[in-house]
């Protein structure tokens, strides 16, 4: 399989991007490279398969559409084929409006942050720094319904507003 995409480096905090919007991903990427993360840009499957080369990213970030192709449908290709890509955190980049069912469908399928478009670039790397860190304590299911999950569902979820949301 031949690809154009960097591929994860071992030791090193990597980010995978799936998106095919060569300016978007550009941008993501220097962000996410300040923040000292790898963050090769794929924009089909088996550049995705590609840049993971066995290597597990900490975090990816997919777009809605790829290529025509709805990036949900390759995310879970993904996972299908690379054991442990289940447990990564994966943000959601889209410029839809989405209904709180399609957020909860979104949040059932494993999607941990939902950002919408356009995302404010410097608020990235702490909405980052959130998504990654350790919890601080376990949560009950029902801490999840009731504090966690309206958040996610609420419309207008900027990375900013969503960061600020998630710190308070």
């Amino acid at each position: 399989m031949q690809s154009n995409t960097d591929k994860l480096p071992a030791g090193r905090p990597a980010a995978l991007l799936l998106e095919d919007d060569l300016v978007h991903g550009a941008l993501l990427r220097m962000v996410l490279e300040a923040s000292g993360f790898a963050a090769p840009v794929a924009a089909t499957l088996d550049e995705a398969l590609g840049a993971l080369n066995g290597t597990l990213p900490n975090l990816i970030l997919v777009g809605w559409d790829i290529d025509g192709i709805d990036g949900r449908a390759i995310l879970g290709k993904l996972r299908a084929r690379v054991p442990g890509l289940a447990r990564v955190p994966v943000l959601l980049m889209t410029d839809r409006e989405l209904c709180a069912r399609t957020r909860l469908e979104l949040a059932l399928e494993g999607y941990t942050w939902v950002l919408q478009k356009p995302i404010v670039m410097t608020s990235l790397p702490k909405l980052i720094a959130h998504v990654l860190a350790p919890p601080r304590a376990k949560a009950t299911p029902s801490a999840v319904r009731e504090r966690l999950l309206p958040r996610f569902l609420a419309c207008a979820t900027t990375a900013s507003s969503a960061y600020m949301d998630a710190v308070r």
